[in-house]
């Protein structure tokens, strides 16, 4: 997967918790909604019997805004200036404590243990016999329990969907972590495997090359002196025939441990081979975005340019840092080689346009149908580029 690709999956999982939240809150605001609808309700009713047309309708409204004002408030102190402020008006406005019920719910809410303080207006109004009937001051007693108990309700139900979010979403990361923990798991598993194989075609090669090889120009060698030796036919012709075998056998294994070697050849661990003592002196970056199916010529094109161009920073350049960018794109292989260096790259070469190493990478890349171009604009830089095959393509 890639860096892109791993962001945008990441950012997607973070999005979709975040709306998990919203929901939660959203759906913890329409109980209270409802919890306050239901005292609000009752604190209306218990007004209406009290008689008159204006003051109830006054003390709705002002018992409206404050349960309003009680979930949009976020500030603590802010919300107990508003309640505070309800209490006192209770004694102004009689009326009101039959909304107190609505304030206590968010007094509950909040925890403000003070807020039972807010049940003396109401005393106040029960003790000048204003309260109305008894079943009217016992209802009221009950409606106030309720609102404590929907409070205490909601409050504990706002609580476990949290929790239970904070758990879904520790389980969400855990197993996302144990997804990134297995593909680097599999992804150091495959590379290991691959270097295995690797390690054993080099191993291959050098047996075939030093005990096969060996046997058979020893073998050519002999044969050669017994055509020499042996000059009467018909036993010089086919001397001459199992020696042409030889030949043809000896080519067949040259081209084969070429090929093993040339296979067992990784580009990236060869480059970091090349970089690691330039690590000592120099600061070196390496952006490596390649396939494990480089044709041989571009990996052993790649590697001259990257030795020639080491070889060039160490001998022309004062540059304190490298940048090497090897990258695979769907129709072309590219090689980015750039040095910070401020002095003239090549004080120490002669006066031609290019000096020796760089016209061999050239003629290297040109050889490939690549595209070969140096500029020395804010330091010194060197663009690779090799078109694939069409049955690479």
């Amino acid at each position: 997967m890639s860096r892109k690709k791993k962001r945008g999956w990441q950012k997607r999982e973070n999005n979709g918790m975040f709306n998990k939240e919203k929901t939660a809150e959203g759906g913890s605001a329409v109980k209270q909604m409802a919890d306050k609808g239901i005292l609000l309700v009752f604190g209306i009713f218990l007004a209406a019997m009290r008689g008159g047309e204006l003051l109830p309708v006054v003390a709705m409204l002002i018992g409206v805004v404050a349960a309003a004002l009680g979930m949009y408030l976020t500030d603590p102190r802010e919300k107990a200036l508003v309640f505070c402020t309800f209490f006192l008006l209770c004694f102004l406005l009689p009326e009101l404590c039959f909304f107190l019920p609505a304030v206590f719910y968010d007094c509950a809410a909040e925890r403000f243990y003070w807020g039972a303080a807010g049940v003396w207006p109401f005393l106040l109004l029960l003790y000048r016999g204003e309260a109305g009937e008894p079943w009217q001051a016992v209802l009221w007693v009950l409606v106030s329990v309720t609102a404590l108990l929907l409070a205490a309700r909601t409050g504990r139900n706002a609580r476990l969907e949290g929790e239970l979010i904070r758990l879904r979403d520790t389980s969400t990361e855990l197993n996302m972590a144990l997804k990134e923990k297995n593909r680097n798991l599999l992804e150091k598993q495959d590379n290991e495997i691959y270097l295995a194989t690797l390690k054993e075609r080099n191993r291959i090669a050098r047996e075939i090359h030093d005990n096969v090889g060996h046997m058979l120009s020893r073998s050519i060698l002999q044969m050669g002196a017994l055509l020499v030796s042996h000059r009467e036919e018909p036993l010089h012709g086919q001397l001459s025939s199992v020696n042409d075998t030889l030949g043809q056998a000896m080519t067949s294994i040259r081209e084969s441990v070429h090929d093993l070697h040339d296979d067992s050849v990784d580009l990236r661990l060869s480059v970091g081979e090349i970089l690691k003592p330039m690590r000592q002196k120099y600061t070196v970056q390496l952006d490596y975005d390649m396939t494990k199916a480089v044709p041989r010529a571009v990996k052993y094109c790649f590697l001259g340019a990257v030795k020639e161009a080491m070889s060039n920073v160490i001998k022309h350049s004062d540059a304190t840092r490298i940048e090497i960018t090897l990258r695979e794109h769907p129709v072309f292989y590219q090689l980015k080689i750039r040095d910070n260096g401020t002095g003239n790259q090549r004080k120490a070469q002669s006066e031609k346009p290019e000096g020796i190493g760089l016209l061999n990478m050239r003629n290297r890349v040109e050889a490939l149908g690549g595209t070969f171009r140096v500029t020395e604009e804010n330091g010194f830089q060197i663009f690779i580029s090799i078109k694939k095959k069409e049955t690479e393509v």
